[in-house]
């Protein structure tokens, strides 16, 4: 055998370990992404469920009833705004800069800053 054949066989072996490693991982980043989209629909189906009760409260004159409705909703709607940002944090490696900038060309609000820089500290 030839060192150009043992090269080759090597080079070989090494291409379809990381095409295994490589497969695996884009199956491990798919399953993250469903699991993330099916949390997401969850925390916003109840968030839609909170603010639909909330107004037919509202409609109905029980004001008791739609201040706890609302309350609710607010709750759930911190917790999506929160792990909206989580999200971002997982997808963009982004620093005080880049929050800065996005805030300069209104791809998010200005008084969110801080709950973006949040993740930059950890």
């Amino acid at each position: 055998m030839s060192v150009s054949e043992i090269i080759s066989y090597l080079v070989s072996v090494i291409s379809i370990v990381v095409a295994i490693w490589q497969t695996i991982k884009n199956s491990n980043l798919k399953k993250y992404i469903r699991t993330e989209a099916m949390e997401v629909y969850s925390i916003t189906s109840i968030l839609l469920g909170n603010a639909q009760e909330c107004l037919k409260q509202l409609q109905g004159g029980n004001t008791n009833l739609v201040m706890q409705e609302a309350g609710k909703t607010e709750g759930i709607a911190q917790a999506l705004f929160a792990r909206s940002i989580k999200n971002i944090h997982h997808h963009f490696d982004f620093s005080r800069q880049d929050v800065e900038n996005w805030i300069a060309n209104n791809k998010i609000d200005a008084h969110h800053k801080y709950a973006f820089l949040k993740y930059i500290e950890k």
